[in-house]
């Protein structure tokens, strides 16, 4: 029986081994260390979410336009609520109010007439309009009690009026107080017949005779400047 041979390594064979080993133990735990340092995904730089603006409601206005508001029924002028009552049922405290509010009215121009106008004869008329008008009011304001205020006077120049002087002033407020008188007459009548108390009935039927009188003479002023 042969007697087994020595075995011997190099020194060089031996270190090429031992490198050799060293490097793939440390390519493996190389790659574990990559698995486990590896960062999450940077989710920072991703764009966020496009966000959704729920569309205005369409309020059926086109872009620019103005608003409107209704016109209340109730925003009328004295001279327009007296048309209103010249015909049908009218309440007592209907008729005081504009029986104030139309007196009123006749006083504050009778006063513009005095200190504006030029004529004589229309100053005249305008003295006897304040004087009557007055009276009346407060037989207006006696039957109606607590019913009625007393309307403010009104320093404003009416728009019949608004730009006119001297001789044209005359006119236009003749002008205005045969049409105003016309209006009150026709209100005052139909409260005489249709007002809703007897009480109403009785002062509108004894305030007509003045009224027509204040109506012819500015109408009789009215046909004197015609003819001027």
């Amino acid at each position: 029986m042969k007697p087994l041979q020595s075995f011997s390594i190099t020194p060089v064979a031996a270190a090429l081994f031992l490198g050799g080993a060293l490097l793939a133990v440390s390519g493996c735990k190389g790659h574990d260390n990559a698995e486990e340092t590896t960062p999450p995904a940077d989710t920072s730089a991703m764009p966020p979410p496009a966000a959704t603006t729920p569309a205005p409601a369409d309020t059926g206005t086109m872009p620019g336009a103005e608003p409107t508001t209704p016109a209340s029924p109730n925003d009328m002028s004295g001279s327009m609520a007296s048309d209103a009552m010249a015909t049908g049922p009218i309440t007592d405290t209907q008729f005081y109010d504009q029986a104030l509010t139309g007196g009123q009215k006749e006083i504050d121009a009778a006063k513009l007439e005095k200190s504006q106008g030029t004529s004589a004869d229309a100053k005249k008329v305008a003295d006897k309009l304040i004087a009557d008008h007055t009276a009346m009011g407060k037989k207006v304001m006696a039957a109606a009690g607590t019913g009625a205020t007393a309307p403010t006077p009104d320093t404003a120049t009416p728009a019949d009026l608004q730009g006119k002087t001297g001789k044209d002033f005359d006119k236009a407020w003749v002008d205005m107080m045969v049409s105003d008188h016309e209006k009150a007459i026709s209100m005052f009548e139909n409260a005489e017949k249709n007002a809703s108390t007897d009480k109403a009935k009785a002062l509108a039927s004894a305030a007509l005779p003045t009224l027509r009188d204040h109506l012819k003479a500015v109408q009789d002023l009215q046909t004197k400047m015609g003819a001027m």
